[in-house]
């Protein structure tokens, strides 16, 4: 009799627990959660064209559950300075140099930063919109715009994992962009003689690209983009409108171009070619009030340039 008693109260526990389960159940998946849409680590990516001199973009506030919201809800975002601080401890640690920097808001417009989901809305989101000047976003910095919910109607709760955001843009043209590495290929002469191998290129403008000289890379010998191999190595190529190509230096390099305004061209069929003939040399020490820069030998260098990816 014991034995059934137990076994009774055992079967009781369960169902009163199964009840229990399906209730938070029912209750989660009815439920209306709101949260920033983003990527993984609260990052949202996207390829702004330069092309584009005003970008129009947006945040996105989504709302989980089953069922439209009952009463009309307004979330508020603002900004959040520890988001960077917290990306760039986690990923850079003590390297300060490629720590990430909040977009410089004279590069961007948010007229409001309030969206309101009316009772009933059928589509679960509502939007905040973001503007996006390009000129002058530069492709060798990490930029956020750095935005969590500040608040939101009494009666609805937030995600506490996607309250926050940091919206990334990135920049394109048609010969190169920045959320994915573009790489061409080489082959060309150097003082006379073959050489060959890949460089990375980064769009500055909706015309205009940078590369490195020849064989020489802007990164390390730890894959990082190095600063003062950029501005000891590298070139801007300006499309014109006829697809000649205007070589000009970016950093400390002197540059000429050589030949026929159409030995430096840009050819575009199956795959996209840049044919480049100029002579360069690399400063190798600075002015000084009783000296003038050193620089190293010209070289000349003919080369053809062809996209990868």
């Amino acid at each position: 009799m014991k034995h059934l008693i137990k076994i009774v109260i055992l079967i009781s526990c369960f169902l009163m627990s199964a009840c229990n389960i399906y209730e938070q159940f029912k209750e989660e998946l009815y439920k209306n959660v709101f949260c920033l849409v983003s990527g993984s680590d609260n990052i949202y990516s996207v390829s702004i064209p330069f092309d584009d001199e005003v970008y129009e973009g947006f945040v996105s506030i989504y709302c989980g559950g089953t069922n439209p919201v009952t009463n009309d809800v307004t979330i508020e975002l603002e900004y959040d300075l520890e988001s960077i601080q917290e990306y760039n401890e986690l990923t850079f640690d003590l390297d300060v140099s490629r720590y990430a920097k909040w977009l410089d808001q004279s590069k961007y417009e948010i007229q409001t930063f309030s969206a309101t989901m009316k009772a009933g809305q059928e589509d679960p989101y509502v939007t905040i919109p973001i503007r996006i000047f390009t000129e002058g976003i530069t492709p060798d910095t990490i930029f956020f715009i750095p935005l969590k919910i500040k608040s939101i109607t009494d009666g609805y709760d937030v995600n506490p994992e996607m309250n926050k955001l940091l919206y990334r843009p990135f920049v394109e043209n048609k010969y190169a962009g920045t959320m994915t590495q573009t790489i061409y290929g080489l082959r060309g002469k150097r003082n006379g003689v073959e050489i060959t191998g890949s460089k990375n290129a980064y769009p500055l403008a909706a015309n205009q690209i940078r590369i490195t000289v020849e064989k020489y890379t802007e990164l390390d010998g730890n894959s990082r983009v190095n600063l003062d191999l950029i501005n000891k190595y590298s070139i801007k190529l300006t499309v014109n409108s006829d697809n000649t190509v205007t070589i000009e230096p970016y950093g400390t390099i002197e540059i000429e171009q050589l030949g026929d305004p159409e030995d430096n061209r840009l050819e575009i069929k199956d795959l996209t070619r840049f044919y480049l003939s100029y002579r360069y040399r690399t400063l190798e020490t600075p002015a000084t009030e009783e000296n003038d820069a050193v620089y190293s030998s010209w070289v000349e260098v003919e080369e053809v340039l062809r996209r990868q990816n």
